[in-house]
């Protein structure tokens, strides 16, 4: 059993003004289609709100310093709406954009994973009282020089979780929108890559069809 696609989203990190981002703007400029069923969120402790849009398995985050767009379909390009948006409302200040994939797996994975990852660390308490309930190896490559590929899997008790983003710092780039196009549009790109680097350092085998579980 491989590693199956958990669910993907595509970040930007900026100064939004949230309220422009409502159902009926998104309608007027095609992201999504009119009618649809809409569920709205709102987070009390904090400024923002979510929209949920279950048909399409699609979410959008909105908050004064990020937009969040997540999918748990591997087929949708979270990017592509994106840089979209970004498009429309190119003067918004940006900082970062991460493109962002997660993977789950059963225990039984484990045998398959690089040995340096069976080995290390150990997972015997010195004390009868503790116990290890999760492991994490993290590898950060920098592919660029404003871009890293971070890598993160997690051992757990009954599950293993593989965790892949792509983070592009925006500062000092030029047109900070440019960039963050060019970036939110490699977005297929990245899970690509960030596919291949985790084989290449975890040994993980990964399946992208949608976890079914």
């Amino acid at each position: 059993m491989a590693f199956r696609f958990d669910k993907a989203s595509c970040v930007v990190v900026g100064t939004f003004n949230m309220y422009i981002l409502h159902p009926q703007w998104l309608i007027k400029n095609k992201f999504i289609d009119d009618p649809i069923e809409v569920g709205f969120e709102t987070n009390l402790a904090r400024p923002g709100f979510r929209f949920r849009f279950e048909k399409a398995k699609i979410i959008w985050n909105v908050a004064p310093d990020r937009l969040t767009i997540e999918t748990q379909d591997p087929q949708v390009d979270c990017g592509k709406a994106i840089a979209d948006i970004l498009r429309i409302l190119p003067h918004t200040p940006l900082f970062a954009l991460g493109n962002n994939t997660h993977y789950q797996a059963d225990s039984s994975e484990f045998a398959t994973l690089s040995q340096p990852i069976r080995d290390f660390p150990r997972t015997e308490s010195p004390t009868p009282d503790n116990k290890v309930v999760q492991r994490t190896f993290h590898v950060g490559i920098k592919r660029a020089e404003q871009e890293t590929v971070n890598l993160q899997i997690a051992i757990k008790e009954n599950s293993i979780e593989l965790a892949c983003n792509v983070h592009v710092d925006l500062g000092g780039r030029g047109t900070p929108s440019d960039s963050a196009i060019a970036a939110a549009e490699r977005f297929f790109d990245d899970r690509v890559e960030s596919k291949l680097l985790a084989q290449h350092f975890f040994g993980t085998a990964i399946d992208h069809a949608p976890n079914s579980a």
